[in-house]
């Protein structure tokens, strides 16, 4: 795979640069979370600085392979400018339609961005001739959206493959933080929460082999205390997951990694509860981790190395039960461990206890794509980079 740092500029001229501005929204179309524009930044303007034209290029929402005004980059083209401190020149659905990317400022770089690419039937099919109706008018393709690298998309996998291509940046830094955690011989913990084990079985059986010490939180949690025959009562869980629970707690048997479980909760009533004292003779949730759990936390961390956290521990969403979550984004914040966040609620998390990024290692905007990089998977846009 090449370093886009290390590429002779001197024949490069036009540069398409996929990027994620698949951005969250209020009903008024304001951006509520820039994340992911910021994590672009460095790449667009390390490639603005070599004089070149800049093509950018996103998916934005789940539109149906045809124009829909409701996923168009339209209404947000003016709050991208102003978070990226960029020109844009904004290349529209009928613009390339018609005359394809043949809007080259030859004179004076430019910076254009491409209608959501998911509005043409290509993109999705991964298909060639697509592909090279973009990438036939440029020199180099620049892939800086590691949160779509598990999809076979034309943007992510095809167009990487036609012309000479690198990773952007951050996305370099999501490949390298996510081999920390699974080849680095120094002492991992994982810090797991969310709602279902399904989603995650994968990811939890490939980190029983790289991670001395699991610690799963959230509703996920109450699967493993039902397992355990501890009582749950109403708390949410996912039907069906014994067997899943069964091949993980196998799996860190046979690799000699820990499995722990919250040791004491927050109930809907905002009881604390430890969990061998939990109620038999009325109905409660399982809402949050509490204290004594939190020192488990605290003692695991600082026995780590590296320490991956993906998930909130409770239910965030609401201030009541969302401490647990909190107060571990600011136990995390101080250690001296390299700490991974793992994108997704947790970054609300961390955006809730006012947390710096930079009190972190590394944090994460992949979502999925960094489940599945942990899970062992060949990402198809990780793939087409190192393929020569």
């Amino acid at each position: 795979m090449k370093s886009l740092k290390n590429l002779n500029f001197e024949k490069i001229r036009n540069v398409g640069v996929r990027v994620d501005f698949n951005v969250p929204i209020d009903k008024n179309f304001r951006i509520t979370d820039k994340t992911r524009l910021d994590r672009s930044k460095e790449t667009i303007d390390f490639i603005k600085s070599k004089q070149c034209n800049i093509f950018l290029i996103s998916h934005f929402g789940r539109p149906k392979e045809n124009f829909d005004d409701k996923y168009s980059f339209s209404k947000l083209i003016e709050q991208f400018e102003d978070i990226l401190e960029i020109n844009l020149n904004f290349i529209s659905y009928d613009s390339f339609l018609n005359s394809g990317l043949n809007e080259i400022d030859v004179d004076k770089p430019t910076i254009s961005l491409l209608e959501n690419i998911r509005f043409f039937e290509g993109e999705i099919k991964n298909d060639l001739n697509f592909s090279k109706s973009i990438t036939d008018k440029l020199d180099l393709y620049v892939n800086e959206a590691f949160s779509a690298s598990h999809r076979f998309h034309s943007s992510v996998n095809q167009m990487a493959k036609n012309i000479l291509s690198a990773p952007g940046f951050n996305f370099e830094r999501e490949i390298l933080a996510i081999d920390n955690i699974k080849k680095s011989p120094k002492k991992k913990l994982a810090i797991i929460g969310g709602s279902k084990v399904s989603t995650k079985i994968k990811t939890l059986l490939s980190l029983t082999s790289s991670c001395s010490d699991i610690f799963i939180g959230g509703a996920m949690a109450n699967n493993f205390f039902k397992y355990n025959s501890i009582n749950v009562s109403n708390s949410l869980i996912e039907e069906g997951t014994e067997s899943m629970i069964e091949m993980i707690y196998n799996s860190a048997k046979s690799e000699n990694c820990k499995i722990h479980l919250p040791s004491d909760v927050i109930l809907d009533s905002n009881e604390n509860k430890l969990i061998d004292e939990l109620p038999t003779s009325y109905d409660f949730k399982i809402l949050d981790i509490s204290v004594s759990s939190h020192a488990v936390l605290k003692k695991l961390i600082g026995n780590s190395d590296i320490v991956l956290w993906n998930g909130p521990m409770g239910m965030i969403e609401d201030n009541k039960f969302s401490k647990g979550s909190v107060n571990l984004a600011h136990l995390l914040a101080k250690s001296q461990a390299d700490v991974v966040i793992g994108g997704g609620d947790t970054i609300l998390a961390i955006n809730m206890a006012e947390e710096k990024f930079e009190n972190f290692y590394f944090v994460s905007t992949a979502g999925g794509a960094f489940l599945e990089a942990l899970e062992n998977k060949d990402l198809p846009g990780i793939l087409a980079l190192m393929a020569d």
